[in-house]
């Protein structure tokens, strides 16, 4: 992985890759909430190559590549202009620098998750582009 603006190649799958019609998932964080929802993406049979993760460590991202066989990036702003559903899997404390980061690159109707306890939804809607459905 390298923390240009550019993710990984992406990942072979033994599928056709019909599935171009499912969203385009990026999940920010990928701690063990982030993994679990990565790997709840995949096994509800969405396909590698429509899920891009961000990982902060080159050794991390290698792992999630070989192990889920998805793309990754340590650019969250790129992984997000990419994305149709971002899932924000960091903890509440990070949340905020988070989304002051991706915020520039959220595109209209693109819908924004988070697994993260405690902060209301006024908190992302303030801080993320106005009419970006979100769910807390």
């Amino acid at each position: 992985m390298s923390n240009d603006t550019t993710a990984s190649a992406p990942a072979t799958d033994d599928r056709t890759d019909d599935q171009q019609d499912q969203p385009r998932v990026a999940v920010l964080g990928t701690g063990v909430m982030g993994e679990t929802v990565l790997t709840g993406v995949l096994a509800a049979g969405w396909s590698p190559r429509r899920v891009v993760a961000t990982a902060r460590r080159a050794e991390r991202a290698a792992e999630l590549e070989e192990t889920h066989g998805v793309r990754t990036s340590g650019d969250n702003g790129a992984a997000v202009a990419e994305a149709d559903v971002v899932v924000l899997a960091v903890k509440p404390k990070d949340i905020g620098a988070l989304l002051d980061e991706i915020s520039p690159h959220v595109e209209p109707g693109t819908l924004v998750l988070t697994v993260a306890v405690g902060l209301s939804c006024a908190f992302y809607e303030a801080r993320l582009p106005q009419g970006t459905p979100s769910s807390a």
